[in-house]
């Protein structure tokens, strides 16, 4: 099927063990490649994943836990996530049986050479809420999409799609540069903000995987990009595909205008100064619009049509842990979001405060990785104080650090710097849900946000 490096993809019905299954990428592209008649097997750690269900949907065996025994002998190849390096115990016996070693976006990567219409939707902030408007665009317009996407689809129960025409859809992760193994025709870029200092050491170094992703499209392929971008001039100049903006400004190709939120968040569009469109989403939000318009300008680009396309927003019920309704608990609302970046949290605290005015808002805030914690402790502590009270269980290690030097008392003090005994730090996620269910009352709202495990938090509280 694949080659590469002196090294064969299987094909199907070869069986595949996948190091890091419960990954939400990696679950998603199990799911594609068991649909292409591959049989998938795997291992993750044995805590509880939001992709556990979706697993067992799909009757895809994941063991509990890294052994060499898991590497069984009917294993053809392996496909690993990247948080995993050589001597992971389970890479080292396939390295000694010499079976074929494949990351996810070598993987991702080859996949997107099959499809002659293949979309990257990259950027630092709503690549997957937009990825999930595009794919379901398509799907409304008849294209029968395939697509990845870093998040449960509501609609679809579940976060990729494997459809039978040429068009592919991918959420383009730009950790570890994984761009570098992608060649889309098409790109969308929602924003481009500096993260991941783990691997980024300075803002220069994240900010040219972009331009160098951008610089690898085809003279007939197309950049659309959010129009108040810092660096579109310098993408552009290093493009040679047809470049789109979208935004509020009058400058753009495609606009917003008059954007109304309430329960929901309705708004018109403008295409080249005409009238496009009037457009309603079931979802409180102006990045649910911005980000709704950028995957517009994509479909329309695809050839779906404005009907189809409002239909699609209309019916859009959103992904998992993006503002997700969760529940109640004394008539106080459950609401649970991925945001793990001062942007993020700010763009959910204004969503929130937009769709529940004069509500007492909440936020159990679980930081994901030391070093992000620490490149941004005071941008963090600014955004979270717009909350009303804060609640801070540990930070939330990744798989590639042990520790650091910051802490959630720290994030705790900052946050108090700034607004006095608004924040609390807690030892645990079980604890966050305790000093809740004894403190919240009607007309509460709570967000639970991380990237991390602090869901769980939502799901205690009520239970």
């Amino acid at each position: 099927m694949l080659n590469a490096a002196n090294k064969k993809f299987p094909d199907p019905p070869a069986t595949l063990h996948f190091i890091g299954l419960k990954g939400v990428a990696m679950t998603a592209l199990a799911e594609i490649l068991q649909g292409q008649g591959y049989t998938i097997v795997g291992s993750d750690t044995a805590e509880v994943f939001p992709t556990d269900q979706v697993l067992k949907n799909l009757n895809i065996h994941c063991a509990p836990g890294f052994a060499a025994e898991n590497i069984g002998p009917s294993i053809a190849a392996i496909v690993y996530s990247t948080a995993y390096t050589r001597d992971h115990i389970e890479r080292r016996e396939a390295q000694g049986r010499g079976l074929p070693e494949w990351s996810y976006p070598e993987v991702v990567g080859f996949l997107m050479t099959m499809y002659t219409h293949s979309i990257a939707v990259a950027g630092s902030h709503g690549k997957t809420t937009t990825t999930a408007m595009l794919s379901r665009m398509l799907e409304e317009g008849g294209l029968d999409p395939t697509a990845i996407v870093g998040s449960t689809v509501i609609n679809w129960g579940r976060n990729a799609r494997l459809g039978a025409s040429p068009w592919f859809v991918l959420e383009a992760d730009e950790y570890q540069n994984k761009f570098q193994y992608y060649a889309p025709r098409h790109l969308i870029i929602t924003n481009i903000d500096y993260d991941h200092p783990d691997y980024f050491p300075d803002i220069e170094s994240y900010q040219k995987v972009f331009i160098d992703f951008a610089a690898k499209l085809p003279a007939d392929g197309t950049l659309i990009i959010w129009g108040e971008e810092p660096l579109k001039s310098q993408l552009r100049a290093n493009c040679s595909s047809k470049f789109i903006t979208y935004g509020e400004g009058e400058n753009n190709d495609w606009r917003l205008v008059d954007v109304a939120i309430a329960d929901d968040t309705s708004f018109k569009v403008t295409k080249n100064g005409n009238h496009y469109g009037d457009f309603t989403i079931p979802a409180a939000g102006f990045h649910y619009a911005l980000n709704a318009l950028g995957a517009m300008v994509m479909a329309e680009v695809a050839g779906v049509g404005q009907k189809a396309i409002a239909l699609a927003l209309k019916n859009f019920r959103g992904t998992a842990r993006r503002l997700e309704y969760r529940g109640e608990f004394n008539n106080a609302i459950i609401i649970d979001d991925y945001a793990h970046h001062p942007t993020e949290i700010k763009a959910t605290i204004k969503a929130l405060r937009a769709g529940h005015p004069g509500k007492r808002l909440w936020c159990v805030w679980q930081a994901h990785t030391f070093s992000r914690t620490a490149a941004f402790l005071e941008d963090f502590a600014r955004a979270l104080d717009g909350a009303d009270q804060v609640i801070l269980p540990p930070i939330y290690a990744s798989a590639r650090e042990k520790g650091g030097e910051v802490n959630n008392q720290i994030m705790a003090s900052a946050v108090n710097s700034l607004s006095s005994n608004k924040a609390q730090a807690v030892s645990s996620i079980e604890e966050a849900a305790d000093v809740l269910r004894g403190v919240l009352k009607d007309g509460d709202v709570v967000v639970t946000m991380g990237a991390g495990d602090v869901w769980r938090a939502a799901e205690m509280i009520m239970n």
